[in-house]
């Protein structure tokens, strides 16, 4: 297998991250207990296949622990993960090599393509000059990636899975225009009953 291919437990969940991104879930059922500390001992990564009613859909993300935030009686614990890569679930087994948990192969998938938009570049410029000098300081990126921009519009779960099943770039950068479009209006309705309160 090269890099972007691996054999991975999963661990499905209706949580979908982007690289970077990190959250606490709370373990107790025994065989993600037994996943949690193989992770920990041997540091190894788990996939997370994105669950929508129920059902295992076609992408997830790889995440790797982060923290053990605590452990009580019973081995049930608080951890934080943080995501690695987006990942194409390309097979799916309900015993991963005689283990308790769910595994398979997966495939990373790249997802740091830069903003190509020249609209969606201007609408980034403007939404950091009228409402917000930090938007995407934390990018490292240039010109800005999507991934970046995902992660600071700090969508849903579903909307980035939505945004995974598009075919193109062209279709998604219209859906992050879309989105940064909305978060204008709603900073400006913010901006304006900020106005309405400070005239009372």
């Amino acid at each position: 297998m090269d890099q972007h291919t691996a054999i991975l437990p999963y661990f499905p969940l209706s949580v979908f991250l982007f690289p970077g991104e990190d959250i606490p879930l709370r373990i107790f059922e025994p065989r993600y207990k037994q996943l949690i500390d193989e992770a920990r001992d041997l540091g190894i990564t788990f996939a997370i296949p994105f669950v929508i009613d129920q059902e295992v859909q076609e992408f997830g993300c790889e995440v790797r622990l982060k923290d053990v935030v605590a452990e009580k009686e019973g081995g049930q614990m608080v951890i934080v993960v943080e995501s690695v890569a987006i990942v194409e679930i390309s097979s799916y087994n309900k015993q991963l090599d005689g283990k308790p948990y769910a595994g398979g192969n997966i495939r990373r998938i790249p997802c740091d393509d830069p903003v190509i938009s020249t609209e969606l570049m201007e609408l980034i410029t403007s939404y950091r000059d009228e409402f917000d000098q930090e938007f995407l300081s934390a990018s490292s990126s240039t010109p800005v990636s999507r991934k970046d921009l995902i992660v600071a519009l700090n969508l849903s779960s579903d909307e980035k899975f939505k945004f995974i099943c598009m075919p193109d770039a062209e279709q998604r950068e219209g859906f992050l225009t879309g989105q940064l479009r909305y978060l204008s209006m709603i900073r400006k309705q913010e901006a304006l009953l900020g106005d309405d309160f400070g005239l009372n």
